[in-house]
């Protein structure tokens, strides 16, 4: 029995202790998931430490860093804002003041096309009249026919000119409008999928941040793949709650929260927001812990202190990103309104 025993111990103690790559191949292999993407996902949470050993280890069906951002973020943000700017393009405050514009257009075209025809009635009328003489309601004495006749064509041409600069002004104030509402809608669907490429597009900043402060790091140069993993893999989840909260907040008025966004005041609003923003950076702090166990760093004590380096370098790549891609974006909406309301 002492034997066996003493056998198994050094047939145990022969085996080789996995290394970093072989518990990496173990674990995808052991995975379960019923797509690769989920499968990727699952691994990336629960081994962060091992990350870095990815682009070596060979893995089948492993999605290399921006591929599984595009599947993981990006995919689910186009068709999300898509979804938006096609139910919201033609909805909200400004669609009720086209139609109401379009209702009083046709109700003052309505009163003047009325106004013409009584007059050309009265032109037909005098024409075939026998009098010599004839009483109008804007002349102040009797006029004779030719006079009669004069006055009514003069106002006839007055009343055609007035009715035609009304329909010219409201046809341009529609324009404006048009443009307006077509602009919002793709500012207003368009930021949320800004943000979502933000997200993505500041792994460049991180990694260079990263490097600047951790230069000796022999995974420094890889972290902003890194970042990409965990910020997909925590926020495909996340990702959804983002983007609803982006496109209530910016096209409440398109779904048919106008008057309950009015009568909500501004202090919902306020708390709305800063409780989009706590919940952004959680999902930072939580990308922000993995990466320091995937560069095999000591994370600080506290994760929402100062302390923590890459809790900032993460804010702050994103923050700049976003800037840098939403502005561009907002001039070239602002372009578009300019063009589009001086187009016939």
């Amino acid at each position: 029995m002492l034997e066996t025993e003493l056998q198994n111990e050094q047939v145990f103690a022969e085996q080789p202790e996995l290394t970093p790559l072989d518990q990496l191949r173990q674990q995808w292999m052991q995975q379960p998931g019923f797509t690769p993407l989920i499968k990727q996902k699952n691994v990336i949470d629960q081994n962060a430490a091992l990350l870095p050993y990815a682009g070596v280890a060979s893995l089948p069906g492993w999605n290399w860093p921006w591929t599984f951002a595009f599947k993981g973020l990006i995919i689910f943000a186009i068709v999300v804002s898509g979804f938006n700017w096609l139910a919201t393009r033609h909805s909200g405050k400004l669609e009720d003041d086209i139609t109401r514009l379009q209702q009083n257009m046709q109700a003052e075209a309505d009163r003047q096309q009325g106004i013409i025809d009584a007059t050309e009635a009265e032109i037909r009328r005098i024409s075939r009249s026998t009098k010599n003489t004839f009483t109008l309601h804007m002349a102040n004495r009797p006029l004779s026919r030719e006079e009669a006749l004069a006055e009514l064509n003069a106002s006839l041409q007055d009343t055609r000119s007035s009715l035609q600069q009304y329909r010219e002004h409201a046809a341009l104030r529609e324009r404006e409008l048009r443009a307006r509402e077509g602009v919002l809608a793709i500012a207003e669907s368009g930021t949320p999928l800004i943000f979502v490429l933000a997200l993505v597009l500041a792994a460049g900043g991180v990694r260079r941040a990263v490097q600047r402060s951790h230069s000796r790091n022999r995974h420094a140069r890889n972290s902003g793949d890194l970042y990409l993993y965990f910020a997909t893999a925590k926020g495909m989840a996340l990702n959804l709650v983002f983007l609803a909260f982006l496109h209530f907040g910016l096209s409440s008025s398109g779904w048919g929260f106008s008057s309950f966004s009015q009568s909500v005041g501004p202090v919902f609003w306020v708390v709305y927001w800063a409780g989009f923003y706590l919940l952004l950076l959680w999902y930072f702090a939580a990308i922000a812990s993995d990466l320091y166990a995937a560069l095999q760093l000591r994370a600080p004590a506290n994760r929402w202190s100062f302390q923590n380096n890459f809790l900032m370098k993460i804010h702050n790549s994103v923050l700049l990103t976003f800037a840098e891609l939403e502005l561009p974006f907002l001039v070239a909406c602002y372009f578009l309104y300019v063009t589009g309301k001086h187009l016939v």
